[in-house]
C-alpha cells in the first residue's frame, strides 16, 4: 500500500520549530519517554537504537527503532509512537494522533489552532481530533516532557577491544618478566626459537603463538621456583 502523504508530512515537520532532527536526548532519556507513553496508553512498545543516518521506524505497533545519529529527540519519538497508536502510515489518522501528542506532551506544546493552520498550508490531510485515541487518554492534567538543551549529544561509541598479535604479547612478556625471572636463555630470531643454555637449536620455524606458550610456561616455572625459594628461607 502506497504511503501517499509521507513526504508531505516530512516537509511539514521540517518547517516547524518543534521538530529538531538532532540527537539531544540520551538513550536513557528516550527510554524514559517511551516508558511514560506506554503507561499513558497502556501499551508495551519496545525501543531500540541503531547507528547511522538511515530512517527511524515503528514496527507492528510495538517496536520503535531510533537512529543514534539524529533521531534522539522528542518530536521524532512522538512521531514514531503515533504510528504505534494509529497503526497507520502517514495518513490523516496518524497525523491527528501525532498532533495531540505534540500538543499535550512536547515541551513546546504547539497549540491545535497553529498545527491545523500549518497543516492546511502544507496541504497535509488530518482527521477529526475528537475521534482519536489520544483525545481519550491525553488531558491538560498531564505535564509535558521536561524541556532540555537541544545541543546534540554524540552517539554512543561502541568500545572495540584492540587486538594484539602473539608477537606483541611476547614482547610484553619479555619486558615485564624477562629480567625479573632471568628468562634470558631464549633468543628470538624472526620466528625461530633457540634455547641457548641447553645448546638445543631447532631449524624449524616456530610461530609466535608457540613462542608465547613457551614463555608462559617458563614464567610459571620461575614463579614456582621463586616461591619455593622464599618458603625455604
Amino acid at each position: 500500500m502506497r504511503d501517499k502523504q509521507k513526504q508531505k508530512v516530512y516537509d511539514w515537520e521540517d518547517s516547524q520549530s518543534w521538530m529538531v532532527k538532532e540527537s539531544y536526548l540520551s538513550q536513557d532519556q528516550c527510554h524514559a519517554v517511551i516508558k511514560r507513553l506506554n503507561k499513558i496508553y497502556k501499551k508495551n512498545v519496545k525501543l531500540r537504537f541503531r547507528n547511522g543516518r538511515g530512517s527511524c521506524w515503528a514496527f507492528n505497533m510495538n517496536d520503535i527503532l531510533i537512529r543514534n545519529e539524529w533521531g534522539r529527540s522528542y518530536a521524532v519519538l512522538l512521531h514514531e509512537y503515533a504510528h504505534c497508536v494509529s497503526n497507520d502510515r502517514h495518513n490523516g489518522r496518524f497525523v491527528s494522533e501525532y498532533c495531540l501528542l505534540l500538543h499535550h506532551l512536547h515541551p513546546d506544546q504547539p497549540n491545535i489552532k497553529d498545527l491545523v493552520k500549518s497543516m492546511n498550508d502544507a496541504n497535509v490531510e488530518f482527521r477529526d481530533f475528537e475521534r482519536t485515541l489520544s483525545r481519550k487518554v491525553l488531558s491538560k492534567r498531564l505535564k509535558p516532557f521536561k524541556a532540555v538543551c537541544t545541543t546534540p549529544i554524540p552517539e554512543p561509541k561502541r568500545y572495540i577491544k584492540k587486538r594484539t598479535s602473539p608477537k606483541q604479547r611476547v614482547k610484553k612478556l619479555l619486558d615485564k618478566w624477562g629480567e625479573f625471572y632471568h628468562i634470558n636463555e631464549y633468543e628470538f630470531y624472526r620466528n625461530k626459537f633457540v634455547n641457548i643454555n641447553e645448546k638445543e637449536y631447532s631449524g624449524e620455524l616456530y610461530t609466535w603463538k608457540e613462542v608465547e606458550e613457551c614463555l608462559l610456561e617458563a614464567i610459571e616455572q620461575r614463579l614456582h621456583e621463586h616461591e619455593d625459594y622464599q618458603w625455604k628461607e
